[in-house]
């Protein structure tokens, strides 16, 4: 017998004072007391008490069944950036594992554009129980950035576990007469708005992470967003704009080959994969640090325990020696958070963002 079938069995229905309705409550058990006009109220008061019990009990067990049984069909992971990205990378390695634990189909399904932002209305509309996000930064730039937008995170969608994390490289045009980060910002505040940052979109992490830059380092620099992050990086090794924030991965082969510069890395420890660049705060930017993070949401209407159950399984999937070789060979570090953990760092992110947001004046068309 399920444990929803059990709570069930603890309440029976029980006509009301009038007769004219069926009501939930408790079994009674042993003598009943004489019915007494002056009890009435009190009887009254424990019957609907007996109702409000039972029914959490019910909610509560078959909250907790359904998280047992979760997955019972198919799991959609949908990411809100294009196949080949880092992003892809990292939810095409977990889903494999997740399929292994849950015994079912985990697919990883791109719907690109907008920052994210038509992945992410597309998961919060969902109602089929088996739809997950995987989202980055730019998930809490857009709360601030997008006045329209179609839903709320803190509202509409529920964290589950932030996933990953990795360094921005600050990467320059080779050509570029500089040696490290100071040697930009001398240059940057030499030339007001006459050196150009690329990014793979108003609002997307490396946008935000040259904006955070320029913020802290005084600097007044143009924005030429592109359609991608490797449309972006491409125009920074042919010289087309002079900086860009790309992740590690993508950033890695093109440093080691001398097609970009590395100037620094944007977390707050350096990178076993470049252990020759600096940290920000190494490199002259005390307090500057930002890095590009992978999570995974889930829509408002599931359930708190099989948010809880997708979570623990997340973590065991990337503590799984293969996930961890893969991922880290990448550059990209596991971190495997609790919901409430990456529910307190998502609104942590949401109103850092919306300050940069503010003061840098930033806008969509």
């Amino acid at each position: 017998m399920s444990s929803a079938s059990r709570a069930r069995r603890v309440c029976r229905t029980h006509s009301d004072f009038t007769g004219s309705a069926a009501t939930a409550v408790p079994q009674t058990i042993g003598a009943r007391a004489p019915r007494t006009g002056g009890d009435s109220m009190n009887r009254r008061l424990i019957i609907q008490a007996g109702v409000a019990l039972c029914a959490q009990a019910v909610i509560a067990s078959a909250s907790a069944q359904s998280a047992s049984d979760f997955p019972t069909r198919t799991v959609r992971i949908v990411s809100g950036l294009a196949a080949g990205s880092s992003m892809d990378l990292v939810a095409r390695t977990i889903s494999p594992k997740l399929a292994e634990l849950w015994g079912q189909a985990v697919i990883v399904e791109n719907r690109a554009g907008a920052a994210g932002n038509i992945a992410a209305e597309h998961v919060a509309r969902a109602d089929d129980g088996h739809t997950l996000l995987i989202a980055q930064n730019a998930i809490t730039v857009s709360a601030s950035l997008y006045p329209r937008l179609k839903y709320d995170l803190r509202k509409d969608l529920k964290a589950v576990s932030q996933v990953t994390a990795m360094p921005h490289v600050v990467v320059v045009t080779p050509t570029l007469p500089v040696k490290n980060l100071q040697d930009f910002v001398a240059l940057a505040k030499s030339k007001p708005n006459q050196l150009n940052f690329s990014s793979a979109g108003i609002g997307n992490a490396d946008d935000m992470a040259a904006e955070l830059f320029a913020t802290m380092a005084h600097l007044q620099m143009m924005h030429v967003p592109y359609t991608g992050g490797s449309q972006a990086l491409t125009a920074a090794a042919a010289g087309d704009v002079q900086l860009y924030f790309p992740g590690l991965p993508v950033s890695l082969p093109l440093v080691k080959a001398g097609k970009v510069k590395a100037l620094a890395v944007t977390s707050k420890i350096r990178s076993p994969a470049l252990p020759d660049v600096p940290t920000m705060q190494e490199a002259g930017l005390p307090g500057y640090e930002t890095v590009l993070w992978y999570g995974v949401y889930a829509p408002a209407s599931m359930p708190d325990a099989t948010v809880k159950r997708i979570s623990a399984d997340i973590r065991k999937a990337l503590e799984m020696p293969d996930v961890k070789e893969k991922l880290g060979g990448a550059g990209i570090d596991v971190v495997g958070s609790t919901p409430e953990q990456f529910q307190a760092f998502t609104n942590a992110e949401i109103d850092r963002w919306a300050t940069i947001v503010r003061e840098r004046n930033l806008k969509v068309d």
